[in-house]
């Protein structure tokens, strides 16, 4: 762990101080257009889009289509599992920039080493997966993350059409802050909020809450402490790991299939 001061950093690297940090949480790496914060062990990412930082969705390599056989009419693939490590180490290798990376999708975990996700996924304009859950599962209380190159948002997830006529390039599926995934037991898990920074109308902030033990109401809470305007829960539990600039911050045996990377400006 190290601290960084902005009397050290050219104006390039220029550390993003967002207007809200609440008491107990202290700066631990910072890039431009991203800040790492820690309070005990939870963690939250500050992204700033406008900044030119990046939020990218990622996945292990399809080893079958699974053509047509997505709960939505599009396709089931199942995804290759991999260590948090292993992404880490393809995010950096393509992404300089890359800032930290952390567990995304909720999937099956009755195969391996690859695996179906649970609900849709799209990535650079494409739809990757429909995910195998459709409507049995939480059929009222899913979310979706939508990722421009400059904002992004939360909106109401409804099958279909949600999927399929949403402009963003990028968007993933999760659940409602209050969807019973064990609420209110104290797991690790993963939480995602976005800010509208400049109060402009669009939120051009992305947070990303890390915990290894929180109820979902407590994750909320710290998102909103952080100016929040909207949250998603994404998997959690065994899956909940976080690497930053090559160090473990929440460690797991696990092997998951898809990820969330953060890419700082350049």
């Amino acid at each position: 762990m190290y601290l960084c001061s902005k009397s050290i950093l050219s104006a390039s690297e220029k550390i993003y101080t967002p207007s809200v940090v609440p008491p107990g949480f202290d700066l631990v790496k910072t890039s431009k257009g991203v800040t790492l914060y820690q309070k005990n062990t939870e963690y939250v990412q500050v992204v700033d889009l406008s900044q030119g930082a990046s939020v990218k969705l990622l996945n292990g390599d399809i080893t079958d289509a699974g053509n047509n056989q997505g709960a939505y009419g599009g396709d089931d693939p199942q995804m290759r599992r991999q260590t948090l490590n292993q992404a880490w180490l393809n995010l950096y290798s393509s992404n300089p920039n890359a800032f930290c990376i952390t567990n995304g999708q909720f999937f099956s975990t009755n195969s391996q080493p690859a695996t179906n996700l649970a609900f849709p996924v799209k990535v650079n304009g494409k739809v990757i997966s429909d995910g195998y859950a459709g409507e049995s599962e939480y059929p009222t209380e899913k979310l979706m993350l939508e990722i421009n190159s400059d904002r992004a948002d939360i909106t109401p997830f409804n099958g279909k059409i949600s999927l399929y006529s949403s402009s963003a390039p990028n968007l993933i599926v999760g659940l409602k802050e209050n969807a019973d995934k064990f609420m209110y037991k104290e797991l690790g898990r993963t939480f995602v909020g976005v800010k509208d920074s400049d109060s402009n109308g669009t939120y051009e902030t992305i947070l990303i809450f890390n915990s290894t033990a929180a109820t979902q109401a407590h994750a909320t809470e710290m998102l909103r402490s952080f100016g929040a305007d909207k949250v998603i829960m994404l998997d959690g539990g065994g899956s909940t790991q976080l690497i930053c600039q090559g160090e473990s911050y929440i460690t797991s045996t696990r092997t998951i299939p898809q990820m969330l990377g953060v890419v700082s400006a350049p």
